[in-house]
């Protein structure tokens, strides 16, 4: 008498198979998430691509850049808002947000001490937003409500990931109108300003932003539309993803200090440095609006002579 045996995998076999299946996955896992990082930082790099060519047409517009921030200096006070906005807003119909500028134009033009309309502040920026980082495209972050100039409770509107560049130094009261690079307070610069050539000049960088609204805690750092306190431009002070604390007057987010975007608030001296959450570098915005990726290991005082629209020095490879 015949017993005939039922095809199948013995228990041995099947863990084998499984333990195959896990190292396969363990290995493709990692190249996953590069191409993921990879298509991200291309995003990145073509939204620096529009910003840049949006400032670009605002000069042949104008025949000048925009100011850094429209408020007369550092910590101007909020009696001037919405005098104190930073470039963002007047850039807008160039980057095909038309429709957000002519609302937004009234409030402008009248250089009032009202504030924007919350609804229209509120509206998240695509091209202005980093995709690798996870805080991006912040709204809502509401001021002391016992404040009441402003009225209370009014808003900061939307927090982006890319800043203008001032120069190589930090900013005090008495060095805001007087930065080295492209744009600070009230600035006027052309492009008969960048005598160190557009190639050799960065306009603007990316930053990583801290999540605010979060038991209370604010976090300025990456604000367009209150910019009087530093919140929208950037220095090249040192290397990007530097360890070094950014010196904000507010910046108390969740959590408070974070190793990827540390910062220690400081009312008069101010700074905001490059970082971002591409691994070794961050993505650049030259005068001549291209974009290139910029490795947190350059040498520092390459980076320095980068930030500056007039420096005369010689740059070297970066």
């Amino acid at each position: 008498m015949r017993i005939s045996k039922r095809p199948g995998f013995t228990l041995v076999e099947l863990l084998v198979v499984i333990a195959i299946i896990g190292v396969l996955i363990a290995l493709l896992l990692p190249a996953v998430q590069q191409a993921r990082e990879a298509a991200r930082r291309m995003t990145c790099s073509n939204h620096e691509k529009q910003l840049g060519l949006a400032l670009h047409n605002y000069h042949d517009t104008h025949l000048v850049f925009p100011p850094g921030v429209f408020a007369a200096g550092l910590n101007s006070g909020m009696s001037t808002y919405p005098r104190n906005m930073s470039w963002m807003p007047v850039v807008l119909p160039f980057l095909e947000q038309a429709p957000l500028h002519d609302q937004l134009s009234p409030y402008m033009k009248t250089r009032a001490s009202s504030d924007f309309p919350t609804a229209l502040m509120d509206t998240p920026i695509e091209t202005l937003m980093c995709p690798s980082d996870p805080n991006r495209g912040q709204t809502g972050e509401v001021h002391n409500p016992s404040n009441q100039d402003p009225p209370p409770d009014y808003d900061d509107g939307f927090h982006g990931n890319y800043l203008l560049c001032h120069g190589s130094e930090e900013i005090t009261t008495t060095t805001d109108n007087a930065a080295s690079g492209m744009f600070f307070y009230l600035s006027k610069t052309n492009f008969s300003s960048l005598t160190d050539g557009t190639s050799n000049t960065v306009m603007g960088a990316e930053i990583l932003l801290v999540p605010s609204n979060v038991s209370g805690k604010r976090d300025w750092r990456g604000r367009y539309y209150r910019a009087e306190h530093l919140s929208s431009i950037v220095s090249t002070l040192l290397p990007p993803n530097t360890t070094a604390s950014d010196k904000c007057r507010t910046c108390e987010g969740s959590p408070t200090n974070p190793s990827y975007a540390p910062c220690a608030q400081s009312t008069d001296t101010q700074v905001i440095y490059a970082r971002s959450q591409h691994p070794g570098g961050v993505m650049v915005l030259l005068g001549d609006a291209s974009v290139q990726f910029v490795a947190e290991t350059i040498d520092t005082i390459t980076w320095n002579r980068l930030g500056t629209r007039a420096g005369g020095e010689v740059v070297g490879e970066f």
